[in-house]
């Protein structure tokens, strides 16, 4: 029987959070982007490492100001010094270079009369600031300081943070080996010949590029034929996530459910009330999880970037799990059928509006690339205003570790 969405929500984290900690494995920095850190990364070299110059200019004393001070000598960045800065002098120095002992702030060229063309001697300005324009040893980031938690997703910005502590390789959790099967008798691959009676699978390149662009890998295992040894050959298969599309819903030559239950697997979910998107169904067989999408290739991809990918994530190890919505205008009025919609539509700094006002089947492909957003209603809302505030998941989806609320609900209106 199928169940509200917001149960499928609860059952998908059950089976996250019970589910062991993700095995680690040891990885060069090149090849971790996307992965999700297995270890706490502390600082071993503070940020700035030693303090330095934030731009070029003379390194001064404050005891200086309005006086004419010789030019000690000049610094640039990588030069190792051990310069101490008396009273009546100055050091020409330039961006990042380390400044000498002594060095209360640092001047720019362009405050200073004789500016970069002095030869010998400067005068400075009456006015000076402490630690003007100097980067301070450890004001970024402290020795000892802890920089990341393990469950953190890494961004080109982790990256570059841990390379900036020498760091070259780290622990990341492994990933979760995931098979991909599609099935049905009418399927031919888009290399093959086709007859008219039959059509090419677009589902297994629809699910692979949604899982590669959320940073999953997957095997493609081919297309299932209606029988109950192919499907039961392939739930024997080595993976921890076994996806196939079609044999979702409750036709005669739909086996897989069958095999499932024959197999004594776990049903934890069999169907969703949501349009489109109800018939999905997923099992767990001992340690493997098995999801059963729809056939139809836009609530196939509806289910994929609301509900799938967030558990996927969290099963992964991931804190930052749970899709963030934006609130937006509707930039057009709309009405529902009264049931859970999941609403595909284009979304831009004007805000959201439906996509082909939300004339499409489940069926169809196409108003999944003219949109880039999808919005989620639950039965209380009948008419959607224009300009009505909405909560929207953009393709590129925005994560938080806090749970988050992202159905449009008209009961606390």
């Amino acid at each position: 029987m199928a169940i509200p969405l917001t149960q499928a929500i609860t059952e998908l984290e059950k089976i996250a959070t019970s589910a062991p900690t993700p095995l680690c494995e040891l990885l060069p920095l090149t090849l971790c982007l996307g992965r999700t850190l297995g270890e706490e990364i502390f600082c071993q070299k503070a940020l700035p490492a030693f303090s330095n110059a934030a731009m070029d200019g003379y390194a001064i004393r404050l005891k200086d100001a309005e006086k004419c001070v010789k030019i000690k000598a000049t610094l640039f960045a990588g030069d190792k010094s051990d310069l101490i800065l008396q009273e009546g002098e100055c050091v020409k120095i330039m961006t990042g270079a380390k400044i000498p002992q002594g060095t209360q702030a640092v001047i720019p060229y362009e405050e200073i009369p004789e500016g970069l063309n002095a030869r010998e001697f400067i005068t400075l300005p009456k006015h000076l600031k402490e630690n003007a324009n100097i980067r301070l040893c450890g004001e970024e980031i402290q020795k000892g300081e802890r920089i990341f938690t393990q469950g953190e997703e890494l961004s080109e910005n982790h990256l570059a943070l841990l390379a900036s502590q020498g760091i070259s390789y780290i622990k990341v959790y492994q990933l979760p080996k995931i098979g991909i099967f599609s099935s049905g008798e009418e399927l031919k691959e888009p290399w093959q010949q086709s007859q008219d009676y039959e059509i090419f699978n677009s589902n297994t390149t629809m699910i692979q590029a949604t899982l590669e662009q959320f940073g999953f890998k997957s095997h493609y295992g081919g297309v299932l034929k209606d029988n109950k040894k192919e499907i039961l050959a392939a739930l024997d298969t080595p993976y921890d996530i076994i996806f196939t599309s079609g044999g979702a819903s409750e036709g005669e030559a739909d086996f897989m459910m069958t095999c499932l239950k024959e197999c004594q697997a776990e049903i934890l979910v069999q169907g969703i009330q949501i349009k489109p998107g109800k018939p999905i169904k997923i099992a767990r067989l001992h340690h493997k999880i098995f999801i059963i999408l729809p056939g139809n290739p836009l609530a196939l991809s509806v289910l994929l970037r609301f509900l799938i990918l967030p558990f996927l994530k969290h099963l992964s190890g991931t804190k930052a799990h749970y899709p963030v919505p934006l609130w937006v205008k509707n930039k057009e009025a709309f009405t529902l059928k009264s049931r859970t919609n999941a609403m595909l539509g284009y979304l831009d700094t004007q805000g959201f509006k439906l996509t082909q006002k939300g004339k499409y089947t489940s069926g169809q492909i196409s108003p999944l690339f003219l949109s880039n957003a999808l919005a989620i209603f639950d039965e209380s809302c009948a008419t959607i205003s224009e300009d009505e505030d909405i909560k929207v998941l953009p393709y590129n989806a925005l994560w938080s570790i806090q749970k988050t609320d992202y159905i449009n609900s008209h009961k606390e209106k």
